[in-house]
């Protein structure tokens, strides 16, 4: 499970003198809870555990450590720690000679979220793995540490939110199972690029108010080539490239055996000629003038062959201190190859 750290046992270690004696008096009532949740993480009362009142998300999940608790150990072992367990427990003792509740003591315990390492490669669909205890969920975003704003997948009952949809996922990104059985709430990514790279979070809420959180990150692909385009002789050819969104600085596309020269050079909303390879005058563009949605796709016409080679789509953003860079490999065949 994304959220639980399996085998992992976390125990609270009390010790307590009862007017001096060692072990403690018989008698003696033990009550976990927690400060957030109602009913009791465990109660032992009159030599038995009482679960009438227990929260349902520590059924069969606690013990004492010592069930004759020697020496006063009433030490609480909670199994398959997850990150809903996170918060403040107090441990309170009732003794049947004095009829007083005193606490013993009170821990608070820190669950990091649970974290997958994903590799893709460009143009590929990947799987974001990401599940809830169960289909019960009122609520599903997931969503990307380094955006600024937006989200990636949003969803409240069955509905899916797009109002605040990060542009960059714009009919990119589903659901792995729409029903969500079992609570499977997974992400599918399309069409993988180097900027699809990073931290993603998914946050499930579940009908009884259980938040559950998983940590997904996606590693950017292997090779540098973002796609292998081909095209024959004389066609128009598109290079794709995407920022994250239109709030670009400055675009440059170059190619790299070109010891001088650039292909397209944008600053602002004008293009820059000045320093424009000859080979490519009048003879490429922009997909979209406005880089609608990141989109900075170059359009290439009447291509030759002595078109081919690496290009190099480098895009500066405005919020942004360096350039971020995408790679296309463009192979000109003769028409009818």
């Amino acid at each position: 499970r994304g959220y639980a750290f399996d085998f992992f046992f976390f125990c609270i270690g009390v010790y307590w003198r009862q007017n001096g004696a060692l072990p403690p008096p018989t008698g003696v009532d033990v009550v976990w809870s927690r400060t957030d949740k109602p009913g009791f993480v465990l109660l032992y009362q009159a030599g038995r555990f009482v679960t009438d009142h227990q929260h349902p998300s520590f059924k069969n999940r606690v013990d004492l450590q010592d069930r004759q608790m020697k020496y006063g150990d009433v030490s609480l072992n909670l199994k398959d720690v997850r990150i809903n367990d996170t918060g403040t427990y107090m441990c309170r003792v009732l003794n049947e000679r004095t009829s007083s509740l005193k606490i013993i003591s009170i821990v608070y315990l820190s669950v990091p979220p649970d974290q997958k390492t994903i590799t893709a490669e460009s143009g590929q669909d990947v799987t974001l793995t990401c599940r809830a205890p169960n289909n019960n969920i009122f609520a599903l975003e997931w969503e990307r540490a380094d955006l600024k704003s937006g989200n990636v997948l949003f969803r409240v009952g069955c509905d899916i939110i797009l109002d605040d949809q990060h542009p960059s996922f714009k009919n990119r990104v589903d659901l792995q199972d729409k029903e969500m059985k079992d609570g499977d709430v997974s992400l599918i990514l399309k069409d993988v690029t180097i900027n699809d790279a990073g931290t993603y979070e998914c946050d499930s809420l579940t009908i009884t108010s259980s938040l559950n959180v998983s940590v997904v990150q996606l590693l950017g692909p292997l090779n540098l080539y973002q796609k292998t385009i081909t095209a024959e002789s004389g066609q128009d050819v598109i290079l794709p490239c995407r920022a994250p969104n239109n709030n670009i600085f400055a675009l440059e596309w170059e190619r790299a055996d070109l010891k001088s020269g650039n292909v397209l050079f944008r600053v602002g909303c004008d293009i820059i000629l000045d320093d424009q390879h000859p080979s490519f005058k009048n003879r490429v563009d922009l997909q979209d003038k406005e880089m609608k949605d990141g989109d900075v796709s170059l359009i290439l016409k009447d291509v030759t062959i002595n078109d081919a080679g690496t290009y190099e789509c480098r895009f500066l953003m405005v919020e942004a201190r360096s350039f971020k860079h995408s790679f296309i490999k463009l192979v000109v065949v003769c028409p009818g190859e």
